[in-house]
């Protein structure tokens, strides 16, 4: 009775590993009948899309009367093309950027940089018919009180000296409104660039890339026409207000600084 019983308990494991095997046989079957079927249509869509490039570029051919052998070539680059297209798009992006960037610059050379030569040469000989003399005192005379010291003398440092030199007309200031004045002084060569660019013209495109797009909405109507004087104006006087209340501030902090290290100013 055991050995019967065993060779049905075998034979029973035997039936339920044909029953599984032949349930992955089928699985296998219908999953390679899809994917022939997705394969199938993939194949088809290809040969539609092949179609309609054949169609186009044989009525381009016929239209611009090429040989046969022209004919092949373009219809060997249909697919290349497809596939490099997107590469393409990106190279002409990319190249545009700076196609742009030259058009800028075209601009500057022909528009700008001329005016910005004259006026450091028509300001440089202001200066000198000044004369050194009287410049220094009045820089002397704006250091004598704060509202002067980190306005006007920035403003006149700036403009007569420009960036970098801007900065000696510290030397006539006691040693505790130095550090103050240069805070000023530093701040100071931006604001004004829109009315006197000889200040700094080595950083000029902080301006100048607002006035191409002023000029740019001026062009639309966008802003009235003007509209980048009255920009530079304000950019000003809202400079020297800033300054003032920079220069104010790193007196303060200078002085308490000095105290606490125990030096005298």
């Amino acid at each position: 009775m055991s050995i019967t019983a065993m060779l049905a308990q075998h034979a029973d494991v035997t039936m339920q590993s044909l029953h599984h095997a032949g349930g992955l046989v089928s699985d296998a079957v219908l999953n390679s009948g899809l994917h022939g079927k997705m394969t199938a249509q993939n194949s088809i869509n290809d040969f539609v899309v092949l179609a309609q490039a054949t169609t186009d570029t044989g009525a381009a051919a016929a239209s611009d009367n090429i040989t046969v052998d022209q004919f092949r070539e373009r219809l060997q680059n249909v697919q290349q093309e497809e596939q490099l297209g997107w590469l393409t798009a990106l190279g002409k992006h990319f190249i545009g950027v700076f196609q742009k960037g030259g058009e800028v610059l075209t601009g500057f050379v022909t528009g700008i940089i001329p005016t910005l030569i004259v006026l450091m040469t028509a300001f440089y000989a202001i200066t000198e018919l000044v004369g050194e003399k009287r410049v220094h005192g009045l820089a002397r005379g704006a250091g004598r009180i704060a509202l002067t010291r980190y306005t006007v003398l920035p403003l006149l440092s700036v403009f007569f000296l420009t960036n970098p030199m801007a900065y000696t007309f510290g030397s006539f200031l006691e040693e505790k409104h130095k550090p103050a004045f240069y805070d000023a002084a530093v701040s100071y060569v931006h604001p004004p660039l829109g009315l006197f660019p000889h200040i700094n013209p080595g950083e000029y495109f902080v301006w100048g890339g607002i006035l191409v797009a002023l000029m740019e909405l001026e062009k639309k109507g966008a802003v009235p026409g003007g509209y980048h004087i009255t920009v530079a104006i304000w950019y000003a006087l809202v400079g020297l207000v800033v300054i003032l209340l920079k220069g104010m501030l790193t007196e303060r902090i200078t002085a308490i600084m000095a105290r606490r290290q125990g030096i005298e100013l």
